[in-house]
């Protein structure tokens, strides 16, 4: 690896970390409602503990295209879902309607919004109305399938409009478990909103692991909401991303750091619609109508695209549009509660008919024991390096059948290398300080892969006998600002230091400063009249350490 593309690496791997502070909010409203106690989460006979979870996450107002814009760097969690995952960021929503109620109304039911099919919500404020009573009939859900069979149910919102599914779906409005023992009418056994989506994913945690669910919705606004206020590609809209990357993240932590759920919990995301200047309501452009989906867990093929694993039953609409009579039909964000269901091995939402044959596949047949096998041996997990440092990664990989035609290595998403040749190598050079998910992904002759991953951390040399980091964090202020900010910072010991500004996608706007200072604090003034509004990244950088700081231009 070069330096300059090890350079360019740093950069995208620090980006997640500065984003961290998240950007202002305009007034929203710090609401919340809970609803329900789930029982212990009940399982079909023979399931026992290994009977797996699904947690479906509805991001609502996500573009695929500005994920692929941020990379692995910013939104690392995002790009997990594609490195070990399946999926294709070309899916569609409904065609008539791209706007939220309606289509997470299609989410949860597969149903169409039109015909005498579909589940009728073309509003997108809740009246006060049940499903029920806007179709005309009872409409079936996720929530229903996975109650009836016995499998505690969870759903959490960030959007109050929410209550109609579960005013749908309560205790009254449900309809009777007529599937073995009776569970009763309420379909959703926890009901969580908040409009925070940092205390809601708190709610979902703390839930899920007292008394797990066995299929959890979690709706995310918060890409929304950035961009009906400043633009669906502004600053704002970018740090919402990265925000739900974050919470993406914690939700992969649960799941890997509870025994429960490692190796047995499938993620289904998606989105309603994506978004254009700041709105999304018009149905015709395809910035509002294309949508991702990813699907996650053991036996999925890892950096499948979801269209190549349904040849016969999908077809990739382009930029196009196509009815839901079109067959092929391309994949949809209607499908998730038939998918998830399937993934669960439960049968299809009664009265759905999206995905209602439930042939939308992202596990092969025979499941993780049809993918390759691989392996890291080395570093082990758990791993520190002291910086500078340099990382050997080395893996094996059984093909099971046919033949490995390599294998790819990552980090935090990004590319490091790949390696045709047992046994299988990347070494990472000049890595910088922060901890790192290392990725081998061994793809077979037939395209099919599967991954394998370790933790490490690079950490920095450490000042006597208080362990403390060399370098800190630098003062910015005022931030967010217009024109000039201060910068702040101290250095321990006389130092060649270079200060530098970044932009979202890893590139040096300016050098702020190249050269030997002595230790102490320093000041300097960045002039940022040239810049154009929005989120840049000051980097710090000494002979020992490298650390960051946000940079919010607003005018």
């Amino acid at each position: 690896m070069t330096a300059r593309g090890a350079a360019r690496r740093s950069l995208l791997l620090w980006v997640l970390a500065a984003l961290a502070a998240g950007a202002p909010s305009r007034g929203a409203a710090a609401a919340a409602f809970e609803r329900g106690v789930p029982p212990q989460a009940a399982r079909p006979a023979g399931g026992g503990d290994a009977y797996p979870h699904v947690i479906n996450v509805s991001v609502d107002g996500l573009r695929g295209d500005v994920i692929a814009r941020l990379g692995p760097g910013s939104v690392p969690h995002l790009y997990r879902l594609r490195i070990e995952g399946a999926f294709t960021d070309n899916a569609r929503n409904d065609p008539d309607y791209t706007i939220t109620l309606p289509n997470h109304a299609c989410e949860l039911t597969s149903r169409p919004v039109l015909g005498p099919d579909g589940h009728g919500v073309t509003f997108n404020s809740d009246d006060g109305r049940t499903l029920e009573a806007v179709h005309g009939s009872y409409v079936a859900g996720v929530f229903d399938v996975a109650h009836d069979h016995g499998l505690a149910t969870g759903m959490y919102v960030s959007k109050s409009k929410f209550a109609l599914f579960e005013r749908s779906w309560n205790g009254n409005e449900g309809a009777p478990d007529t599937t073995g023992v009776d569970d009763g009418r309420d379909k959703i056994d926890v009901y969580v909103y908040q409009a925070n989506t940092a205390a809601l994913l708190d709610s979902f945690i703390a839930h899920m692991t007292a008394a797990p669910h066995g299929y959890a919705f979690i709706h995310l606004a918060d890409p929304d909401a950035a961009g009906h206020s400043y633009g669906w590609e502004s600053a704002y809209y970018l740090e919402s991303i990265v925000k739900v990357d974050g919470l993406i993240g914690r939700i992969f932590d649960l799941v890997e750091g509870d025994a429960r759920f490692a190796n047995a919990t499938y993620l289904v995301v998606t989105a309603d619609h994506g978004g254009t200047g700041t709105d999304h309501a018009d149905a015709a452009d395809s910035l509002n109508y294309t949508v991702p989906l990813s699907v996650w867990g053991p036996g999925v093929p890892a950096g499948a695209d979801l269209y190549w694993l349904n040849p016969s039953t999908r077809a990739n609409p382009g930029n196009g549009k196509p009815p839901y009579a079109a067959s092929p039909a391309p994949i949809r964000n209607s499908e998730s509660a038939n998918l998830s269901l399937d993934l669960l091995g439960l049968p299809g939402v009664p009265g759905s008919v999206i995905d209602a044959a439930q042939d939308c596949d992202a596990i092969l047949p025979g499941g993780a024991e049809a993918l390759p096998a691989v392996f890291i041996t080395s570093p082990s997990s758990g791993t520190s390096f002291e910086y500078p440092a340099g990382v050997v990664i080395e893996a094996t990989a059984d093909p099971l059948c046919g033949a490995i035609a390599r294998v790819e290595f990552f980090a935090d998403g990004v590319a490091l290398g790949a390696d045709s040749t047992s046994p299988y190598a990347c070494i990472w050079t000049e890595v910088p300080l922060g901890a790192y998910r290392l990725t081998a992904r061994a793809v077979r002759d037939d395209g099919i892969a599967a991954t394998a991953s370790v933790d490490i951390e690079i950490v920095s040399p450490t000042a006597g006998s208080a362990g403390q980091s060399l370098l800190r964090t630098p003062r910015i202020y005022p931030n967010p600002f217009g024109r000039r900010s201060t910068i702040e910072f101290s250095l321990p010991e006389t130092d060649f230091v270079e200060v530098a500004v970044y932009d979202l996608l890893g590139r040096r706007v300016e050098r702020l400063f190249d050269g030997s200072l002595r230790g102490g604090v320093h000041e300097m003034t960045l002039d940022a009249s040239s810049y154009a509004p929005g989120i840049y990244f000051l980097r710090l950088r000494s002979s020992a350490a490298v650390v960051t700081g946000k940079l919010m231009i607003v005018r």
